[in-house]
This record gives structure tokens, sequence and C-alpha cells, in this order.
């Protein structure tokens, strides 16, 4: 009976145990407890990585989700446009925004790539991503946030890859040797040259032009009454004519392409090459904007299938035909954005300054090696020079000679002395047999190769000239810097 009671028990006690287990409350007093609100574990920060934005070169810092930068105020702009909202004001977007508004180019939309730097710039800014070494704060080891860096001042920048070793130091400047065309009609004019540096880069010879393309050219003759140039001139009224059939022209826009997309650059020569001197403010804008429809409306134009391989950006420089300047064309430039201008003649040995916001890139006042006649660096002052203008065969190979020989002078004197640089502007026109296009080809294969010479566009003097103070641009003007030995052999 004993054993019957004590097995009762035990099946009693274990039931108890299990009915309060399995309700809320307990035959026994519960265990007193801290009243604590327990929280998630929080998430560690991603890790801010560099991620390519294209396979142009182009880099942002990202941690997997949102986008760190670089940002410029274009940027912001098209974010508004695409609702951003108020993140559009900080320094942190959804990765899929920061693309959308980052554009399809290398750089950033709103600023530009500085091939003396390797950077892009936003004003007087260079945009990163910038090395480590690059970065006065950057502390990986204890604070890896301090690394992430999107701007610097560019000439503070340039100064401290030259004192690391990142670029080479300029003991003294390079010299610059620009070599331009204007006019742009010619096909066989635009193959020759392009085919020139082809040759050149064979021999491990680098040479770009530039090249001040005139709208008409883009316009076939049949629309020429689109045309109203400004000083009255009339309607459907050219002093060069116009680009013949929409045939022609396309051949000519390929040609321009593939210009573009060797390394030369696109500058304008404005339209109807007529002297503005006397135009004002208005009139120049109004050339501007014909040459814009021209130039970027062409194939519509023209009715031809294709694009452009750059955009209006790309247009960076100005030459004036006829040199015709007048103050309202500066203004019109700095409005537009211009970064340089070539329209106005200086003396051989002149350093470029920054004048009403544009860079002032002359050409030279030279006297001839063999005529002792003074000319502009430029070949139809030397062709109205030998011949009053007018054809001369006879003399052709006198007339190349006398330019080639001039021309180097002028190099010589810039390359032994201050390192101004040395402006060459020729045509798309065969005067005197040529004498002129092969005294410059034989020029750019005598200089081009040699020690600390660069023969490059305009738009690499502009950038080399962005990254100098007023103090420096000075001193390269007086000379004050080591010269090259003359008795080197270069």
């Amino acid at each position: 009976m004993l054993k019957g009671l004590y097995q009762r028990f035990i099946y009693i006690t274990s039931s108890l145990i299990l009915w309060g287990c399995a309700n809320s409350t307990s035959l026994f007093p519960p265990t007193k407890t801290l009243n604590v609100a327990v929280s998630p574990t929080p998430k560690p920060p991603q890790p801010i990585e560099e991620k390519p934005v294209n396979g142009l070169g182009g880099y942002f810092y990202s941690n997997g989700e949102n986008a760190f930068g670089p940002f410029t105020q274009r940027m912001v702009q098209k974010c508004q446009g695409l609702n951003g909202g108020s993140v559009c004001n900080t320094q942190q977007w959804p990765e899929a925004l920061f693309l959308k508004a980052y554009g399809q180019k290398r750089c950033p939309d709103g600023s530009r790539f500085n091939q003396i730097l390797g950077y892009c710039v936003d004003g007087n800014e260079a945009l990163g991503l910038f090395p480590k070494e690059l970065i006065p704060t950057c502390n990986q080891a204890n604070d890896s946030s301090t690394c992430v860096s999107t701007r610097q001042n560019a000439r503070l920048l340039y100064k401290k890859m030259q004192d690391k070793k990142l670029i080479t130091p300029v003991g003294r400047p390079p010299q610059f040797v620009l070599l331009a065309f204007d006019g742009s009609r010619s096909l066989d004019a635009w193959k020759k040259s392009r085919n020139f540096t082809q040759t050149m880069a064979k021999k491990n010879i680098q040479a770009h032009f530039t090249y001040f393309i005139s709208g008409v050219y883009f316009v076939n003759n049949e629309k020429r009454n689109l045309y109203t140039p400004p000083g009255g001139k009339g309607r459907g009224r050219s002093a060069i004519g116009w680009g013949g059939t929409p045939e022609e022209i396309n051949l000519r826009l390929e040609q321009l392409n593939k210009a573009y997309q060797e390394g030369h650059e696109i500058g304008s020569h404005a339209v109807g090459h007529f002297d503005g001197s006397r135009w004002s403010e208005a009139d120049w804008t109004r050339e501007f904007d014909y040459f814009n429809q021209f130039i970027f409306n062409a194939y519509k134009i023209n009715n031809l299938k294709g694009s452009l391989a750059f955009d209006v950006s790309a247009i960076q420089g100005f030459r004036a035909p006829e040199l015709g300047q007048s103050p309202g064309l500066y203004k019109t430039l700095k409005k537009r954005r211009f970064r340089y201008d070539t329209s106005r003649v200086a003396a051989a040995n002149y350093w470029p300054k920054l004048e009403n916001g544009v860079w002032n890139f002359p050409l030279a006042s030279l006297t001839t090696a063999m005529t002792r006649k003074n000319v502009l660096s430029m070949d139809y002052n030397f062709y109205y020079a030998h011949s009053k203008g007018k054809p001369n065969s006879s003399n052709a190979k006198r007339y190349e000679e006398d330019m080639f020989q001039t021309y180097l002078k002028y190099f010589q004197s810039n390359y032994l002395g201050n390192r101004a640089p040395v402006h060459i502007g020729h045509h798309f026109s065969d005067w005197n047999q040529g004498a002129y296009w092969k005294a410059l080809f034989r020029f750019a294969e005598e200089v081009c190769g040699k020690p600390e010479v660069q023969c490059v566009t305009y738009s690499v003097l502009a950038d080399f000239m962005d990254l100098q103070t007023p103090e420096q641009i000075a001193i390269y003007q007086k000379g004050g810097f080591p010269k090259l030995d003359k008795g080197k052999k270069n």
C-alpha cells in the first residue's frame, strides 16, 4: 500500500510540474528579474570602398548602398531634377541616384579632365579619388573615414604630387608647341593632317592639332538661308562658301569625329568667316548660337544618320576669323565659359595671362629668317608677305625654307630662353604649291621629339596654365629657372 501511495505522489507531483511549465503561472514564486530592454546587436558599419563608375576611368566612394562622392554643383542640379529631394544637399546619396547624376563621361557632369594633373577638376578644385599619400589627415589604421577625400585645391595638389615624385617635378616649364588649323572644308587636308600625326606616332613622337572649324562647312548649300550673319551681311551670306552636298558633309563629319577620337582638339572659328571687329556682344552671341546649331545639329540639318563623338563641352577655345575681335567678343566668351582665345598677337616670348576669365593664347609677331619681313606665326601672313596673297609657284621652295627657318628660330629662342609657348596657325589651303604645309610638317618633325617639348592641343596648355599661380607665371616670363645647356645635344 505504501508503495502505491508513493507512486501516486510521484505521478501527481510530476503532473503539477508539467502543468506549471505549460502555463504562465507557477506553483513556485517567480525569480525576481531586472526590467531591461534588450536591443538588437548593432549592424557594423560597411567599409567605404572605391568603385568604378564606368569603363572610362571614373571612380567613386561607396559602402555598397550609398555613394559618398565626388559631387559637383551640376550633379546637385540633376539630383533635384531626378526628385532626389533633401538628399541632394547631403554628401551621401543612394548609388543609383548618384550614377544617374554622374553622367556618361570619365568626369562627373559639370567637371572636366585636367590632362596635366591627371584628375577631374571643378573650378579650381581637383576631384578625387586620391591615393592615401595625398590625403594629409588620412589615418587608415584607426579611422578609415579620414581617407575619404573627394576635393582638394588643384594647384596645391599639383605641387604636392611633384614633391612626392608622383609626377615629374617642373624645374623649368615644358616647351609647349601649339599647332593649329583654321577652316575644315577640305577632306584631303583632314586626311593629310591626321595621317601626319599617325606617322609621327609610329616613330614614338606625339603631336596633336587643334582644329578651329567654321560652322558653314557643316550646312549644305540648299540650307544656307538658315544663317543670317551679324552686321547686316544678309541672309544666307558667307565669306567662305558652304558645305556642299549632304554627302560631302557626311564625309567631313566622319573626319571630324575621327580627329577628335584620335586626341586632336576641336575649337570654334565662328560661322561665316566675317570680320567681327565692330560686332556688339549681341552680334557675337548670335554668331555662337548659329555655330552650336550648325555643328551639333549637323546630322539633322543635312538629313544624315549618325552623331558627333563629342558635345558642346568639348569646344573650349576660339579663334576669330581675320583675328577680328571686339570688346563684345570677350564678354561673350566669358559668359559662354570658353577657356581660351587665340585671336590676339603678342611678342614671341609672351607667357599667357588670364584676361577677363579667359586665357590669352596669342599668335606671335615674327621677322622672317630669309626675306626679313614682319609676319605673324600664321601661314597666310607668309603667303601675303611672299607673293601678295597670289600664287607664285616658281619660288615655292624658297618660301618653304623661309617659313621653316623662321619657325625654327622662333622655337629655339623660346626653348633656350623663357620657354614661352610657341604658337603656329595654318589653314586648310595649299598656297604656293603646298610650301607652307611642307614647312609646318618639317618643323614638327624637327622639334616635337626633343626633350621637354610637348606638341599638344590648346586645351592641354590651358590645363597647365590653370595650375600656375600669377607669381609663377611672372617667374616664367622673366626666365627665372635653370636654362637648358646650349651646348647639350638635343
